[in-house]
C-alpha cells in the first residue's frame, strides 16, 4: 500500500515535469519570435490585456483549485459526491464569470482605453470559458496529473503552432489573444472527454445550496489566491498607468522568465498537495508540521540551486529568449529571482502545509498583508524610482508572506499545544 502511494507521487511529479518541461521549452521557441515580429510597445499592448483576462479567470476559480482539490481527495471513492462537486464548480465558476464579463464589457471605455483593446478582451473570452471547463482540481484531486498534463500540453502546442502560422507581422499583435483563446478552448474540450470517459462524470443541474456551499467551502482560500495575485499579476496593469507600452514590454518579458522557472520546480509542490491532504488526515499537528520539514529540507536545496542559476546567467537567459532588444530587462529578472526562492517555499508552507492542516485563515490574512503591502509600495514609490520598484515590489511581498507563514505554523503548533 505504501509502494503504490509513492508510486502515484512519483508519476504525478512526473507528468507535472513534462508539462513545466513544456512550459519551459514552448517560451523558448516562441517568445523571441513574438518580441522581434511584434515589438516591445505591442508586446506591453498584449501583456496587458492578457494580464486583464488572467484576473477574471483567477476571480471565477474563486478558491476551488485547493478547496474542491481538497474536498474531492477525500471523498474520491464515492462516485456521487464526485459527480455533485464537478458539476456545482462548473456552476459557480461560470456564474462569477458572467458577472465579471458583463462588468467589464460595461466599463470598456474606461478599463480598454480603446476599441482595440475592448476587441482584444472579447477575443480573450474564449480563455475564460476554456478555463471553466478544465477541472484541474479534479484531475488533481483524484490524484490523476497525467489527464492535467495531456489538456494543457496539448493546448500549449496548439497555441505554438498557431503563433507561426498567423503572426507575421507588427500588426498581428492583437491575434496572439486570439490565439490563447484557441488553445484554452482545446484544452476544456480535452477535459470534458476525458472526464466523460475516464471518471464517468456527466453534467447535470445542481441546487443553489450546493453552489453556496463551493463558496462558503472556497472563500478563505478565495483570499489567500486574491492576495497572492495583488502582487503576482498586478503590476503590469499598475505599470500601464503610469509608463509606456514598451516600459510594460520590458517589465512582462522579465517577469514571464521568472516564472517559467517557478515552473520547472512547482511539480513537487503540485503533486504533494492532495497527497498530504490524505496524510495528514486523522494526524496531529505535531506529527504534520514534523512531516511538512522533513519534506521542506531537500525542496529548499532544489529551489537555491535553481534560483542562484537565473540570477548568475540572467543576461545569457534574456538575450536567449528575449534578445538583445530587452537587455534592460535583465536587473528586474535578477530582482526577481526572490520571488522564484521564496514564491516556491510559500506554495510548500502556506498551501500544501497551512491549507492541509485546516489553516486556511491564518494564510489566508498572511496573504492579504503580503499582497496589501506589494499595491501600496508600487503606487507610492513607482512614480518616482521606475520599473524596478515593481520587481523589488513582488521579490518583497514574498520575503513578508515566507516570515507572516512561519509565523502561522508557530501558532498553530502554539493553539494545538494548548487544548
Amino acid at each position: 500500500m505504501k509502494l503504490d502511494r509513492y508510486k502515484q507521487i512519483i508519476e504525478n511529479f512526473f507528468s507535472l515535469s513534462i508539462l513545466n518541461g513544456l512550459n519551459i521549452l514552448l517560451p523558448f521557441v516562441t517568445l523571441p519570435y513574438i518580441l522581434k515580429t511584434i515589438g516591445t510597445e505591442h508586446y506591453g499592448a498584449y501583456s496587458y490585456i492578457y494580464g486583464v483576462s488572467q484576473y477574471v479567470i483567477m476571480l471565477s476559480t474563486y478558491g476551488f483549485n485547493f478547496s474542491a482539490t481538497k474536498r474531492i481527495s477525500l471523498c474520491r471513492d464515492d462516485k456521487q459526491k464526485v459527480s455533485n462537486l464537478f458539476n456545482s464548480v462548473i456552476a459557480s465558476k461560470s456564474i462569477i464569470a458572467l458577472v465579471l464579463v458583463v462588468l467589464l464589457l460595461l466599463l470598456s471605455h474606461w478599463v480598454f482605453k480603446d476599441k482595440m483593446g475592448t476587441l482584444m478582451f472579447v477575443y480573450s473570452l474564449g480563455m475564460v470559458i476554456g478555463d471553466i471547463f478544465t477541472p484541474i482540481w479534479l484531475f488533481q484531486g483524484m490524484e490523476k496529473m497525467k489527464y492535467m498534463t495531456i489538456v494543457n500540453a496539448s493546448s500549449k502546442i496548439l497555441f505554438t503552432i498557431l503563433i507561426f502560422v498567423f503572426i507575421q507581422e507588427s500588426s498581428d499583435y492583437y491575434l496572439l489573444i486570439l490565439l490563447n483563446s484557441c488553445g484554452y478552448l482545446l484544452s476544456g474540450l480535452l477535459s470534458i472527454m476525458l472526464v466523460k470517459r475516464e471518471f464517468n462524470l456527466r453534467f447535470h443541474r445542481v441546487g443553489w445550496d450546493d453552489i453556496v456551499q463551493q463558496f462558503k467551502d472556497g472563500s478563505e482560500v478565495f483570499g489567500s489566491t486574491l492576495g497572492m495575485n495583488l502582487y503576482r499579476n498586478a503590476n503590469v496593469i499598475i505599470l500601464k498607468q503610469f509608463f509606456s507600452d514598451e516600459i510594460v514590454g520590458l517589465y512582462s518579458a522579465a517577469e514571464k522568465v521568472v516564472k517559467g522557472f517557478q515552473s520547472v520546480i512547482s511539480p513537487a509542490a503540485q503533486a504533494l498537495f492532495p497527497h498530504l491532504s490524505q496524510r495528514f488526515k486523522g494526524k496531529s499537528i505535531s506529527e504534520n508540521i514534523a512531516l511538512l520539514k522533513k519534506i521542506s529540507i531537500p525542496f529548499s536545496i532544489v529551489v537555491v540551486l535553481i534560483t542562484v542559476m537565473v540570477f548568475i546567467f540572467a543576461p545569457l537567459i534574456i538575450k536567449i529568449l528575449c534578445g538583445e532588444k530587452f537587455v534592460d530587462s535583465v536587473p528586474l529578472v535578477r530582482i526577481m529571482t526572490l520571488v522564484i526562492l521564496f514564491g516556491e517555499i510559500n506554495y510548500l508552507i502556506g498551501i500544501v502545509g497551512l491549507i492541509n492542516m485546516n489553516g486556511q485563515r491564518y494564510f489566508f490574512r498572511s496573504v492579504i498583508v503580503a499582497g496589501v503591502f506589494s499595491v501600496t509600495f508600487v503606487l507610492l514609490l513607482l512614480p518616482h524610482y521606475g520599473v524596478n520598484i515593481a520587481a523589488w515590489a513582488m521579490s518583497l511581498a514574498e520575503i513578508l508572506l515566507f516570515l507572516l507563514c512561519l509565523l502561522s505554523l508557530y501558532r498553530i503548533t502554539k493553539h494545538n499545544g494548548s487544548r
